[in-house]
């Protein structure tokens, strides 16, 4: 053996694939993800200060829009 360590995910998945570095990949999913959650509650904010006329233009009711603001900032799929 050479004693060359090849990490786990080094070629598939790695940043051929995604422009991220394996060795950096955990980091950077974690930060993707605080991205997307700060999105997440700054959206569901904006939700929160259309009125009706607004909401009933993007297609959803009032009930339906405060659902989604009621929802945790880490909840971020899809609903339906």
């Amino acid at each position: 053996m050479s004693g060359h360590v090849i990490h786990r995910g080094a070629f598939a998945g790695s940043g051929a694939r995604t422009g991220v570095p394996a060795t950096g990949a955990p980091a950077s999913r974690w930060l993707a993800m605080l991205a997307r959650m700060a999105r997440a509650i700054e959206e569901r904010r904006i939700l929160g200060s259309l009125d009706d006329r607004m909401l009933s233009d993007i297609g959803i009711n009032r009930l339906e829009a405060e659902r989604e603001m009621a929802r945790a900032p880490w909840d971020i799929g899809s609903r339906g």
